[in-house]
């Protein structure tokens, strides 16, 4: 008897009838097997933020070692990320981070992960690490969020990169918040996001090594509160990986 994938099927009828529109501004079309999925000029565009330096220690984001006060406190310098993040200087690359976070696109989702498996495995290399001794986890965004986006973005990065990396994933919180981050200071953000998430009794089981994943660290609030969690509950090293890491350093000099 043969079996029907319905996820083949519908790439199928998707690369058939539906044109591949660039994952950042959203008008040019592009090759359904084009990686990165965009266009010339937001490609360049995202070259060009990727080969940016950090504002405080003049590096770029694969050598800097500038960390967020709280999140060095916890977890030390070993952190994953791809690049850095500014709302007020990245123009339409802005665009990019909003998509992920509010429309669903299994492709945008996929290159993501598939950036952060890159910084994974460059990270685990330098300092001699073996990512297949970890499972990975997510900070989630809020329950109205997801009820009213229909995902959350961060999950399904998580589930992604655990299969990229052929490693396990695991759900170990629950956002119970009622006050979005963003609109928060840092002294805020990290009052509310210790009342926003809670650890699930006995999610971690044996596990003690954590890729702990989220989207945009900007003051390490959320990744700093969420790693306490998992060490207060039986981890044993907690490592934050992130698509990027805002450039902080100029907010604070």
């Amino acid at each position: 008897m043969i079996q029907i994938s319905w996820s083949k099927i519908i790439k199928f009828l998707e690369k058939a009838f539906l044109p591949r529109i660039c994952c950042c501004c959203g008008d040019e079309a592009v090759s359904y097997d084009k990686d990165p999925p965009f266009c010339y000029n937001c490609m360049e565009s995202w070259e060009n933020l990727s080969k940016a330096e950090c504002t405080f220690c003049g590096k770029k984001s694969n050598e800097c070692m500038c960390i967020p006060r709280r999140v060095r406190y916890v977890t030390g310098t070993t952190v994953a990320w791809t690049m850095f993040y500014d709302s007020k200087e990245n123009g339409d690359m802005a665009l990019f981070f909003y998509k992920m976070k509010n429309r669903y696109d299994h492709v945008l989702l996929d290159y993501c992960a598939t950036r952060m498996k890159n910084a994974i495995i460059s990270l685990c290399i330098r300092k001699k690490l073996h990512y297949k001794d970890f499972v990975v986890t997510y900070t989630p965004r809020k329950k109205k969020s997801v009820h009213v986006l229909g995902f959350d973005h961060s999950a399904k990065i998580a589930q992604k990169l655990a299969k990229k990396l052929g490693i396990e994933f695991i759900v170990t919180f629950e956002n119970v918040g009622k006050e979005d981050q963003k609109r928060l200071g840092a002294k805020k953000r990290y009052e509310n996001a210790k009342k926003s998430y809670k650890y699930i009794d006995g999610s971690l089981k044996n596990h003690k090594k954590i890729f702990i994943v989220d989207d945009i660290m900007t003051t390490g609030s959320t990744i700093s509160v969420c790693s306490s969690l998992l060490l207060e509950n039986g981890a044993e090293k907690v490592i934050p990986v992130v698509l990027a890491k805002d450039n902080y350093r100029k907010k604070e000099k």
